[in-house]
């Protein structure tokens, strides 16, 4: 039976290297905490709620930015970004946050459904 450190310390979360032509060079992301994949869906959550105000596509934009915030990690899983770094990668190119942002909703096993039941809680 596992014990308490065992689970603690278990390297538990995915990683995958993608490459960014329009940086030269790979990354790797690490999949997401429950921490994070909550933060992330609680503003899809925000964002399917939205009726009237706020621009859907800087909503979305912001989410993407949050995602590979979160996601960009060393070999090792330590984060080299943080929340408080999404406007400095705002002002990097879309096509290398789209894809990598694309490879984190892959890797994390987002899904049309899982951001729907986030809505509705």
């Amino acid at each position: 039976m596992l014990n308490r450190d065992q689970i603690l310390g278990a390297k538990d979360r995915a990683q995958q290297v993608v490459p960014v032509a329009e940086w030269g060079g790979d990354v790797t992301i690490t999949a997401l905490s429950v921490r994070d994949r909550s933060h992330v869906l609680a503003q899809w959550a925000r964002m399917s709620a939205q009726k009237d105000g706020g621009d859907p596509v800087q909503l979305m934009a912001e989410i993407k930015l949050n995602l590979v915030a979160l996601s960009i990690t060393d070999a090792d899983g330590v984060a080299l970004f943080t929340l408080d770094d999404v406007a400095a990668l705002a002002t990097k190119s879309e096509a290398a946050i789209g894809a990598i942002a694309d490879a984190v909703i892959l890797l994390n096993r987002f899904s049309v459904t899982a951001t729907e039941d986030a809505a509705k809680n």
